[in-house]
């Protein structure tokens, strides 16, 4: 850090829950790490304490939780949250240099509205297009009236924030191209793995161990997000692959269960319940031993617009590991991964599914080379890398140098 480098007061807000969110996390703790002052607004789970300090992190936590629903019940939760932010921040409008903020919803930014009329710069992370989500979770063309909405408080919001980040450069030019945010005011700011947590050193990749083979499931159980191409192709492997085990660690709402009662009974239809193992969701910080001791992570949504341009974390994350990848072929995947670094398959094709699965199992030196291979992205696109362009990013908004370097042991 330079004499010069200032120091910031900032808060993060965020409608999820922080603890789980590895994103934002980083974000924090990188600019914690620094020196900087960092507050986070967000949703409270079930047992978590209303304010606490996480790795210098001041985290306060607003009285909602995440329940999963249809349009009109997001749209509720959107709202009443934006509206519990928009009181603190007006409270604290002065109070902080910058503002930001992370989708869903886009309109979540205007929770910043006082700070902005006092002159805070107000920065919007896009982490999903929220157009192309409603399509995925809802099943509709991008054409539907329902996309008229979404639409405008994209507009809006991109326009409203002082400049935008992206989870990816492929969001920042959709976005680009239909009017909503202008280049010079945004950055793309990859979903890279924090390789201080996600360190191969302290975790070294050792598998489940002699005579079994683990598909490691970190996520969203959803249908669109894939879960049963897991459970689906395991009738294919069941005699190819001794010790075969689909383990999903599941990130689930509060009063979510369907989507995880339609895996299991799924599982039970096609004779493979033995197979299947449900385990509690994973604290962030508990995340890489487990992928450690996986022996293959996989990522296996169905295609649509929205997942066609998404970057999943967990596959930066399973690649830091040194974990070998099976992915859906999507364009995101095949525009960072060469063919020979993640094994990729069309959704859909279990049979190619099955025989990555298969020939991984039967040649564990082939998923170590992918693995090794792999470890090319993590070096280009190393946190590091990525926070260096947003720190550049608020020095140009703030108009100031801004302190990025470590102050002390992290």
């Amino acid at each position: 850090m330079t004499a010069a480098a200032s120091l910031l007061r900032v808060c993060m807000v965020v409608h999820a829950y922080y603890e789980g969110d590895a994103r934002v996390r980083r974000y924090a703790e990188s600019l914690a790490a620094a020196g900087h002052a960092v507050d986070v607004l967000a949703l409270r789970a079930p047992g978590r304490p209303v304010r606490e300090e996480l790795r210098g992190v001041a985290v306060q936590r607003l009285p909602l939780s995440r329940r999963r629903g249809g349009a009109l019940r997001y749209l509720f939760e959107y709202v009443r949250f934006t509206l519990l932010c928009g009181c603190v921040l007006a409270w604290r409008a002065r109070r902080y240099d910058l503002v930001h903020v992370h989708n869903m919803p886009d309109f979540l930014v205007f929770a910043a509205l006082l700070p902005r009329l006092c002159g805070r710069t107000v920065l919007l992370d896009v982490h999903d297009l929220m157009p192309e989500v409603y399509c995925s979770k809802f099943k509709t063309g991008v054409r539907h009236p329902g996309l008229w909405p979404m639409r405008a408080q994209e507009w809006l919001s991109h326009r409203f924030a002082s400049a935008c980040c992206f989870a990816t450069e492929r969001f920042r030019r959709v976005a680009i191209d239909r009017g909503t945010v202008r280049e010079a005011d945004s950055i793309a700011v990859l979903n890279a793995a924090d390789t201080t947590l996600f360190d191969r050193r302290r975790h070294p990749w050792s598998g489940p161990g002699p005579g079994a083979f683990v598909m490691l499931y970190l996520g969203t159980v959803s249908h669109r997000h894939g879960v049963d191409q897991c459970v689906r192709v395991l009738p294919l492997l069941r005699e190819r692959i001794p010790g075969l085990v689909l383990v999903v660690h599941a990130k689930l709402s509060e009063a979510e269960g369907r989507p995880m009662q339609e895996l299991q009974d799924l599982a039970r239809e096609l004779g493979v319940a033995d197979l299947v193992e449900i385990r509690p969701p994973l604290l962030l910080q508990d995340v890489p031993a487990a992928m450690s001791r996986a022996s293959v992570g996989v990522f296996t949504p169905h295609l649509d617009v929205h997942i066609d341009m998404a970057l999943s974390l967990k596959v930066p994350e399973f690649v830091a590991m040194g974990v070998p990848v099976v992915a859906v072929r999507t364009s995101i995947m095949t525009s960072l991964f060469a063919e020979d670094e993640v094994a990729m398959f069309a959704d859909g094709d279990l049979p190619a599914f099955a025989d990555w699965l298969a020939r991984l199992a039967a040649d564990p030196a082939l998923g170590r080379a992918m693995a090794e291979r792999a470890a090319r992205f993590t070096r280009e696109h190393a946190w590091e890398n990525e926070f260096a362009g947003y720190v550049r990013l608020l020095e140009r908004l703030l108009r100031r140098p801004v302190a990025a370097r470590p102050v002390g042991p992290t």
